[in-house]
């Protein structure tokens, strides 16, 4: 009888089958423990967090939308005064103007106006400096608010309740629930730089919302926060951070009212939730949409983190510049240490791996021909798999019910069966490289290339990004071993790879998948699907970790493993797909807005959709035509689709000239703007032929152009340099009172003045002869502040040479 020489391969593919099965169960449970704490019903002790408290409080805050300015966001307020005064406080209430430098060659207007911002502050026994918890409590006009920020606001009610409950804090706990965050942090720009209790502050704790659920995430923190962090790891039960996160965010664009604070000098911590993101400022952002676990999660940090900062000494809260390296492991453990070792940690990683490059060069185990294969493999792997992902995602989307691309972040409601199916596709893409191209190439030379990647990766991020450097340093140090083995065992070939070998190197892998797959859960979670090729990159980087048993899948019936991931990654996709349809709890969304020229007498429907459905198909007619919005909106480039509309009887906002003065080639022109509708935003801009020297509004300076257009950094670009939009004044002002406001305009006395002001109120109105069907309730508006379910009324003023005013229509 001959003897049996398939079966030690087939016990070998069944190993490593195993292996990566046992991989994925993994990847399955250091995703699942990243989830919030289990909600606490309304009968829970006093001195606890009990978001089933605090859920009746978000009911009554957030009933409807309650934007700066309108009568719903003063109820709140009243509503927030009367809270605090019940548990024994005196609240106080700070009403303010504030007026930014309007910056950016991109267009945005200067976010200006009135706000109204609600405080109080708790004596401390022996106060350092206070701690501050902070929360917005305006909302957008295209939602409720639960989540943002309702859920903050709550959540500093609740904690005060249970503060109140226990001994006294030594230090002062200031609550800050500021008004205009939504309009560009204002408020928190007024309590920084007009309250005199902003330098009293030594630290400053932020609770956002970007969703409907999913873990609260520390995601931003300040510099040199090694003490904050190891405070945090100590106090608070359930944390989810990582430094990843902050390191990036930093370099985002992206703001919330921690962003002021940490500018006036506070340290900070801040928390928000971003799971279901398709919520985020929509009419599904509601009480009965939240997962109330992560109002629990919020509470847990506030409660837990105020009971610690509210004793310790505020006064040295930056760690000696120091900042802190940390992430979670298996959900509850929280890894945390300096960034200082960082480097040792990356210089370590190298020695050890280039010795055993250079052992296994020695053992013939590894060859440079071969590590040149295996480094090139991973290459195309990668090109391949973003190439293939970004594809797939793209007909996907193509695919989806219309009314997709305005949701927030453009991400389906059901995200997992996209999110698998994309993964899938990614490992077919690796696998199918690993059995075609580089059949002649061992296991060890592939493993050895692949992980060359990782110490590439990890010495740049340790150069450039040290505070994400972990994402690389842990799972190469942990791969080390595995490594090890096969070039010990001079393994060149995967079909000889033992059982064992492959158990061993599947456990060198486990710390890998522990950081990398709840990594990519967060990434999805917070960004959405458009980047969905750069985080399957990432998913790559993790096969490099398996590639022996690849190598092993692959050497016979080497279609098999990438087909069938390919295969099954199409069918989820398909899944996602045919499951993209629409109802009460995942609505399509649509827009459509009312302009009227008072100066014409004209009026428009104008939706910015990529097409009319069967609601907005009332206001966009047959033979509407598609034009661009930069006249009402002079920063956009969009292109809306219009159409004519009944002139409603709707008051022109005011213009009146209270000084016309020339002096040195200086024009002065000092205007009251107006809302005489008391519509709760003005938007006032000047064309481009007005060449405007410098603007004052209400005396704060706006812009100084100095005949150039100012850069996000406050530089300027020369006066030749082709702008990205019309030059000019641009601003946008909240809550206008009754009187209106003024503008100082000092223009080049050969200049025309070309002035646009419109007020802008967040309802439809009633148009003469007309009456419309409701909005179905698988619809809702456009996440905007001004192009979804909102009244324009816009004038144009104009002053030539002559100072003689007139008024035209566009």
């Amino acid at each position: 009888m001959l003897p049996n020489t398939q079966a030690p391969a087939a016990k070998t593919r069944a190993a490593a089958l195993a292996a990566l099965l046992f991989l994925i169960i993994v990847a399955y449970l250091s995703v699942s423990l990243v989830a919030p704490p289990p909600a606490v019903p309304d009968n829970a002790p006093p001195n606890e967090f009990s978001s089933g408290r605090a859920s009746k409080q978000l009911r009554e805050i957030a009933r409807q939308p309650h934007p700066t300015g309108s009568a719903e966001n003063e109820r709140v307020r009243l509503y927030l005064l009367a809270e605090l005064r019940s548990l024994g406080l005196e609240p106080e209430v700070q009403t303010a103007e504030v007026v930014p430098r309007q910056r950016g060659v991109a267009g945005i207007p200067s976010a200006a106006g009135r706000v109204t911002n609600v405080m109080a502050r708790l004596p401390g026994t022996a106060n350092s400096r206070a701690l501050m918890l902070v929360a917005h409590y305006d909302s957008v006009p295209t939602g409720p608010g639960a989540t943002d920020d309702g859920a903050g606001v709550v959540t500093l009610l609740e904690t005060l309740r249970a503060l109140k409950t226990g001994a006294p804090l030594r230090n002062d706990l200031i609550l800050l629930f500021t008004d205009g965050e939504e309009l560009g942090l204002i408020g928190a720009r007024a309590f920084a730089g007009q309250h005199p209790w902003m330098k009293d502050v030594g630290l400053a704790l932020n609770f956002e919302g970007r969703g409907a659920g999913g873990p609260s995430l520390m995601f931003e923190t300040s510099e040199g926060n090694r003490l904050l962090i190891r405070e945090l790891a100590g106090a608070a039960p359930h944390v989810v951070a990582n430094s990843l996160m902050y390191a990036v965010y930093k370099r985002l664009p992206n703001d919330t009212d921690m962003t002021v604070f940490k500018e006036a000098g506070a340290a900070g911590l801040n928390f928000a939730y971003t799971d279901r993101i398709t919520s985020y400022h929509t009419q599904l952002d509601n009480v009965e949409e939240l997962d109330e676990r992560s109002l629990q999660h919020h509470g847990s940090y506030a409660l837990s983190l105020a009971r610690r900062f509210g004793q310790l000494d505020l006064r040295e809260t930056k760690g000696g510049g120091a900042d802190a390296v940390y992430f979670n492991l298996l959900g509850a453990l929280f890894v945390n240490y300096s960034e200082a070792w960082a480097v040792p940690l990356a210089a370590a990683t190298t020695v050890l791996f280039a010795c055993l490059l250079i052992l296994g060069l020695k053992r013939r185990a590894l060859s440079v021909g071969g590590m040149a294969v295996g480094f090139l493999s991973f290459f195309v792997a990668s090109v391949v798999a973003w190439a293939v992902v970004r594809g797939a995602w793209l007909v996907a989307r193509g695919l989806l019910a219309g009314g997709y691309e305005s949701l927030p972040s453009r991400t389906p409601y059901d995200l997992l069966p996209f999110e698998v199916g994309l993964l899938l596709l990614a490992f077919a893409v690796a696998a199918a490289a690993y059995a075609f191209m580089f059949r002649g190439t061992g296991a060890s030379n592939l493993l050895a290339g692949a992980l060359l990647w990782w110490l590439l990766l990890l010495l740049l991020t340790t150069a450039l990004l040290p505070l994400g450097s972990y994402v690389f340093a842990w799972p190469l140090l942990s791969a080390l071993p595995g490594m090890a083995v096969l070039v010990r065992r001079g393994e060149a070939r995967a079909a000889a790879a033992s059982p064992l070998t492959l158990l061993f190197v599947t456990l060198c892998a486990v710390p890998g998948v522990l950081l990398f797959a709840p990594l990519l859960y967060l990434l999805f979670m917070m960004l959405g699907m458009e980047l969905a090729g750069f985080f399957m990159l990432l998913a790559v980087l993790l096969s490099g970790l398996v590639v022996p048993h690849l190598r092993v899948l692959t050497v016979e019936r080497r279609w098999l493993l990438p087909a069938a991931l390919a295969l099954a990654g199409v069918c989820f996709l398909f899944a996602g797909v045919s499951n993209s349809g629409f109802d009460a709890h995942r609505r399509k969304i649509n827009s459509i807005f009312y302009v009227l020229d008072a100066d014409a007498g004209r009026a428009r429907w104008v939706s910015m959709d990529a097409r009319a459905d069967e609601w907005t198909s009332q206001f966009i007619r047959e033979g509407a035509s598609r034009e661009s919005v930069a006249h009402i909106f002079p920063w956009s480039r969009q292109h809306g689709w219009q159409s004519e509309a009944p002139a409603a009887a709707l008051p022109a906002p005011g213009i009146e000239v209270l000084e016309d003065r020339a002096d040195g080639g200086v024009r002065f022109v000092r205007l009251r703007l107006s809302s005489t509708r008391r519509a709760p935003s003005m938007l006032f801009f000047t064309e481009p032929e007005t060449d405007v020297r410098r603007a004052f509004v209400n005396g704060k300076l706006v812009l100084e152009s100095n005949n150039r257009t100012p850069t996000a950094s406050g530089d300027a670009t020369p006066p030749n340099a082709p702008p990205t939009v019309p030059p000019g004044l641009r601003v946008s002002y909240a809550a206008p009172p009754p009187e209106g406001i003024e503008l100082l305009l000092e223009i080049r006395d050969t200049s025309p003045l070309r002035l646009v002001l419109e007020d802008i109120s967040y309802e439809l109105p009633e148009v003469p002869g007309q009456t419309f069907s409701p909005r179905p309730s698988h619809m809702m508006p456009a996440p905007s502040f001004r192009s979804s379910d909102t009244t324009i009324v816009r004038r144009k003023f104009e002053l030539d040479a002559r100072a003689e005013s007139t008024l035209a229509g566009f």
